[in-house]
């Protein structure tokens, strides 16, 4: 099979291309063609194949076989033939965001390593972050601002990013922060004294065309420390939506921007005050309604049996209901509460009917089944969830049934 002759290296602004298929193939159980030349820069170094169309076909990425060829994937199946001639256009707007990030990351894996002696382990140039894994353990704010700065200098000393072929031989005699993956001749990425590096990946022209270079954030992954950044247009755009995010959460909280902080941490007060102000009073109500349904409730040796649906009882009250029960020494409740998922809370207590430990398995293998319900607890109180709410009435009567045996000893 003929191998394409890249022009991605030499023309890396070039946006479209006339080319000659090769093959129409399969890469992966998708439709792919092959072409003679190509712009298209395959899958590699972290960085994503290319993006963009054959004609009117789109191109959804662009990869390479481990024997060289270079594959142009699309959605459909293409109703060329070898020798027929295409327009190759790019996703430039894809092409460019990436040549960003990846001549960024350069910038940002020299400076780490001119500036802290910290190596790069892996990197990811992500649709939104670009993330480099580094070889320490911990990553200091001063240390992050740092590298911001060194970065952000040399975008605008507008330094050229070059590529040039050299010996294997001449590439091991420039020091390098990183192993040469590749024998034979080996392509070298130099951008001033910024960094000098190997790489197969497509860059910018100069430093000054990433505009901007932002930190975003910082995980541990493997013992090592990952930074997230953002970098050219992406950054631009980040910034743009930040000011506007902050404008509106300045005219929602009446803050200036300095005082956005202190105003969402009073908010923050505010909304702790009101919900434990809401617990309160759900405690309360708790407390009153459950004292309603004992006193209306029938007896069996004096012991109130309470059988409650609190379908219109609020979450909030719902999850009160335990502590309401300490009110009382003696009672029977089995409360159900149909969910807004259409599932069904259920809850038992008993305190005085028996003293049994296995009481609760005798609910659990005759009743539960029959709301499909899950969930446990300990004496004095369980409690758990059911699927099948249309049965909870049921339910409730299998409670009831189950405790009394017979209608003998109620009472009003």
């Amino acid at each position: 099979m003929t191998y394409t002759v890249p022009h991605y290296y030499e023309q890396p602004y070039t946006k479209t291309l006339r080319a000659t298929v090769v093959a129409v193939d399969t890469y992966k159980g998708k439709p792919a063609v092959i072409l003679d030349t190509t712009i298209c820069y395959p899958e590699g170094g972290g960085q994503p194949g290319d993006q963009g169309f054959l004609d009117a076909n789109a191109i959804v990425d662009t990869v390479k076989d481990e024997q060289g060829h270079i594959y142009h994937l699309l959605n459909d199946n293409p109703s060329y033939v070898a020798g027929d001639v295409v327009t190759v256009s790019l996703d430039w707007e894809h092409r460019y965001d990436y040549m960003q990030q990846h001549t960024a990351q350069h910038l940002l894996s020299g400076a780490l390593f001119r500036l802290f002696g910290i190596s790069t382990v892996s990197v990811h140039l992500g649709h939104d972050e670009l993330s480099i894994e580094v070889d320490t353990q911990e990553m200091t704010d001063t240390m992050i601002d740092e590298l911001e700065d060194e970065v952000n200098g040399a975008i605008r000393s507008n330094v050229p990013v070059l590529a040039s072929i050299v010996t294997q031989e001449k590439a091991q005699q420039l020091g390098l922060r990183r192993t040469i993956k590749v024998s034979g001749d080996v392509r070298i990425i130099q951008i001033g004294a910024y960094d000098t590096i190997a790489c197969g990946g497509i860059h910018v022209g100069n430093t000054g065309e990433l505009e901007l270079i932002q930190a975003v954030r910082q995980e541990t992954i493997r013992g090592h420390v990952r930074t997230f950044w953002i970098a050219g247009r992406r950054a631009v755009h980040t910034v743009r939506k930040n000011r506007t995010m902050i404008k509106e959460l300045g005219a929602l909280l009446s803050a200036p921007p300095s005082e956005i902080v202190e105003a969402v941490s009073q908010v923050q007060t505010q909304l702790a005050d009101a919900r434990y102000q809401q617990g309160e009073l759900a405690e309360q109500l708790a407390h009153l309604r459950l004292a309603a349904a004992v006193h209306s409730s029938e007896r069996y040796t004096d012991v109130p049996l309470v059988f409650l649906d609190a379908s219109d009882w609020s979450e909030l009250e719902y999850a009160q209901l335990p502590q309401a029960l300490f009110a009382y020494e003696h009672i029977l409740l089995c409360a159900v509460r149909t969910r807004s998922d259409g599932r069904l809370n259920w809850m038992i207590a008993q305190k005085g009917i028996s003293d049994d430990p296995k009481w609760f398995q005798m609910i659990r293998r005759e009743a539960l089944g029959l709301i499909d319900g899950k969930g446990g607890g300990k004496p004095p109180l369980w409690q758990g969830i059911g699927e099948n709410a249309a049965q909870k009435e049921v339910f409730m009567k299998k409670i009831e049934d189950l405790v009394l045996g017979s209608n003998h000893g109620r009472s009003r």
